[in-house]
């Protein structure tokens, strides 16, 4: 497989967000759970960073909104309010939305191509 200059600044790009999520994972308090996109390998690394430090993970798994009803929602209700990840702009929009209902918001987000890290409270 050739790399193009475009894989490249989009991989480069890519690299920018998780690190960025990365820093402010580490600054600010604990997450209760943390959200990924395990079709990219950037999510997948953020996840299992954290995954390492005692934070529970769950992958997307193709479907934002049967995450949300099959998981995150009693999660939320038990007072696991604090959910970072790294997803598509799909995902999130899909996860905030739901999200109003219980209360929760978006403090921070912040994209470079097709992944957004995100933090909801």
């Amino acid at each position: 497989m050739k790399l193009t200059k475009r894989d490249f600044v989009k991989g480069a790009a890519a690299t920018v967000v998780i690190a960025t999520a990365a820093a402010r994972v580490r600054s600010s308090s604990r997450f209760d759970v943390v959200v990924f996109n395990e079709w990219f390998p950037q999510a997948r690394t953020f996840a299992d960073g954290l995954a390492a430090r005692g934070v529970r993970v769950l992958p997307i798994a193709g479907d934002a909104g049967r995450l949300w009803y099959d998981t995150l929602r009693t999660l939320v209700g038990q007072g696991h309010r604090r959910i970072a990840g790294v997803t598509t702009h799909t995902d999130l929009l899909i996860l905030e939305t739901l999200a109003r209902d219980t209360g929760l918001r978006v403090s921070h987000r912040e994209s470079t191509g097709r992944l957004v890290s995100w933090v909801l409270l």
